[in-house]
Parts: structure tokens; sequence; C-alpha cells
């Protein structure tokens, strides 16, 4: 398909109409001049809506209170909450507190999920928290996105959610809104950002206002373990990029380089699949052992609870890899309850080839080593001595280590609780959403 129609078919099916941008602007004009009237503080139009960067259907409005520099942690906190709760009083409906870097109101007006946030007014310079930074941000795309740019944003951001990587809450791992907008301002537009990828090296630097001439030390080690540096045009100090994981990253790249191969309308389509159990039964019993470890919801919010979960199967793989249980997959799911899955060679033989030190090594270690172990042979050139492997079964093997005190081995306190009462269940029951999710991990070919 010829990349222009392509791009016209994409924004007439996702980008927002004039009127739904200006009656997103007439909601907030209504709520900013009653926080004006009634407070006598300036608002700040803050969020995707605001920028002409949101995806039709969007009803999100973000309304940041503009309080001045000096104001007290205290005060910014009980004045703001204040403020939401007469604004929703006044022309809302339901809402309630949230909690970011600051408590915050957020409920529903007319139709639109608003929010009310606290914020100082500062400059870029004299940012203490990302809920300042946010008015700089907003201000920075208005300046430096033009309209067509504006337009690819919302491509981009609907190319990333059919591959399930938009979105920069700790669950996801993906790519946030302003991430996007400021690659469609490195690049110039959608188009250039997904040929350019296709030929990213290993953690691309990418530095927008070059910030930096050469990327400080102090920055190459603070972004050592994150898989995309984007330097924040408005703060030197950040990487835009911290929270994309390096599978979502790469995931990324790859669908870019499909899209240049042969651009199409599927890639901004959302594909809803349902696995059968049938389906599902099917690619189980063609792969290798499953174990599924299931226990009860960690009562925290997602940001806390899936890094959690990553590292708990971080070290639980870890440990089964110590001890040559070969993993090919694995992965989590919380649904009703929380489900740990681990496909891998369940079973080894009993005896197992210990590696001792080469004949070269000198006298000393190799009568360390035939001290050590009999059966004693030379594989190669070194020594091995075949003994008694310590476990045979993995499951035996996961049963002992989660008997013991988890905390010490390294698993998240919140998890520890609830997984002192897990149980193994069959890898097919579980209901809807387990099996599509269990379906998508294991690409299992499935019926629209």
């Amino acid at each position: 398909m010829n990349y222009q129609r392509l791009r016209e078919k994409v924004l007439e099916k996702h980008y927002p109409s004039d009127e739904e941008i200006q009656e997103l602007e007439k909601q907030y004009q209504e709520i900013s001049e009653l926080i004006e009237s009634e407070f006598g503080l300036e608002t700040h139009f803050a969020g995707s809506a605001s920028r002409g960067t949101c995806m039709k259907g969007d009803r999100d409005i973000d309304v940041f209170v503009l309080f001045p520099e000096g104001t007290d942690t205290n005060t910014l906190e009980e004045k703001g909450l204040e403020i939401g709760r007469k604004v929703f009083e006044e022309i809302g409906r339901d809402y309630e507190v949230d909690y970011a870097e600051h408590p915050y109101t957020k409920g529903e007006i007319k139709e639109h999920e608003v929010e009310i946030v606290p914020c100082i007014d500062t400059e870029a310079e004299n940012i203490t928290s990302s809920v300042d930074r946010t008015p700089h941000h907003s201000r920075w795309v208005k300046n430096n996105l033009d309209s067509k740019q504006r337009e690819d944003v919302v491509m981009l951001k609907r190319f990333l959610r059919s591959e399930g990587i938009y979105g920069s809450s700790l669950k996801t791992e993906g790519f946030s809104g302003y991430l996007c907008e400021v690659l469609i301002n490195k690049y110039g537009s959608f188009q250039n950002l997904t040929e350019e990828a296709v030929n990213w090296r290993e953690k691309p630097v990418l530095d927008p206002e070059e910030h930096h001439e050469e990327l400080p030390e102090k920055l190459e080690k603070k972004f050592s373990d994150e898989a995309l540096i984007v330097i924040d045009p408005v703060d030197p100090e950040r990487n835009v990029a911290s929270v994309l994981s390096k599978e979502n990253l790469s995931r990324f790249v790859f669908a870019c380089w499909k899209f240049k191969q042969s651009p199409g309308i599927d890639f901004f389509e959302i594909e809803e699949k349902t696995y059968t159990e049938f389906e599902v039964k099917q690619e189980v019993q063609g792969r290798g052992d499953f174990l599924v470890l299931e226990f009860e919801n960690v009562d925290e919010v997602e940001d806390i609870v899936y890094p959690q979960l990553r590292k708990t199967l971080g070290r639980i793989e870890d440990e089964l890899k110590n001890r040559d249980f070969r993993i090919f997959d694995s992965g989590f799911h919380v649904g009703d309850k929380t489900r740990i899955f681990l496909e891998l060679e369940r079973e080894l033989p009993e005896i197992e080839e210990m590696k001792g030190p080469k004949l070269f090594h000198g006298e000393k270690h190799v009568e360390e080593f035939c001290s050590k172990y009999d059966n004693v042979f030379v594989q190669d050139d070194r020594l091995v001595a075949k003994v008694d492997r310590e476990y045979v079964d993995g499951k035996q093997f996961l049963q002992e280590f989660l008997s013991s005190n988890l905390e010490e081995k390294g698993i998240p306190e919140n998890i520890e609780e609830e997984l002192s009462d897990y149980g193994f269940v069959d890898p097919l029951d579980g209901g809807e959403k387990w099996l599509n999710y269990l379906g998508e991990k294991l690409r299992v070919e499935a019926k629209q």
C-alpha cells in the first residue's frame, strides 16, 4: 500500500477530529476558570489532549494547578486536595484521591476522566519532582512539534499499542506518550523513525537537544541498566526511556523491520485473540514440562507488584539453572490469583559429570580433585568425575526451595508472604483470561 494513503487511513480512524479536541479544551477551560475564581491559582492543561497528540476517543483531561515557588509540601498537598474536591463537587461526579509523588484527585466530569494535580510552578533547572516537570514537557511539545508531527505521534502510539508495548507503567515497561513525542521530534516523522530504528545498535543513545557533546561518564553509569537512552529535552539528567525493557525495545525494532518490508493497516490494529483450551492443550503437549505455581495476589499497586514478580521469577529461574534444569519459557500472570509458569526440562539423569582442573594446572590441583571425588577420569585435557546428582526432579527442587526462608534467598517480602501458601496447578485450568495469556505467551495459532 502507498505510504501516504496508509497514513491517511490510519489518521482518519485514530486521530481525533477538531471538534473532539475543541470539546476537551472547552471542558478544561471550565475547570480552570472555577479554580482561578475560587482559589486565585492558574492552571496548566497537560497530557496528550492538550498537545494534539491524543488518540481518538481519549477523554482524559489532566489539570495541573500551579502553586508558586516556595510553597511548602503540606500546603501543596492539603490545598491541592481541597481544590480537587471543590471542582468535582461543583461540576463533576464521583472522585477519589490517588497518590503519585503528591496526592491528587481524579474522577469524572461530563464523561471525561479528569485529574486535578498540584505542582510547583518553577523554572526547568529548579525541578524537584516529575509532577513539576510535566508542564515543561507540555510546553516543549507545543513549541517543537508541528501539526503533521502531532499526527505522526498518534500513528506511533497506535503502532506501539498494536504490538502491546505502549505505556510506561512498570507492568508494561513500554513507550510513554512523551517518549513518542520526543522520538517523532528527533526523526521528523513516523516513517523516518521506523526506517532509522531498524539500524539502531544495542543500547542507542539519543540526545534531541544536544545537551551533551558526548555522554558523560556519570550518565553512562546512571543509565547502565537501561535499554534505550533518550535524554530529556527539558532535563539533561533524565532518561525519558528509563522504563522501557530490552525485550520491548527489541520488539519495536523488529516491528519496524516488518513494517519497512511491507507497510499495511494491520500494523495499527489491535488483534483480539481468543484461545480455546484445546488450542492451548495442543501447544502444551508439544513442548517441555510445565510447572505452574499459584498463590494469592499481593495487595499492592501494579507498579510495586510487577517488578517484584519479575524479581521472584528471575530468582526461581536462577536456582533451577544452577542445578542444570533447562528452562525454555517462563512468565507470570495476575488474575483472580497470581500464577508463575515454567516450561522446563523437569527430569535430569541421576548421575552428573563434575568437571575438574586441567591436567596442566599442576599436581596440587589434581590431588585436591581426586581426594574429593571417586571415579575420576580424563576427558579432553581435564579431569572429570561422575557424581550423584542432588536433585533430579525440578518440581521436587522447587518444593524444597519454596519451603525455606525465601526472603533470605532474594524473594521480595510481599511475594514471600503469599508464596508461603502456594500450590501447583494444571496449566490448562484457570479460566479464559489465563488461557488467553498462556496462548499469547506460547504463540499459539488461535481463531480470530
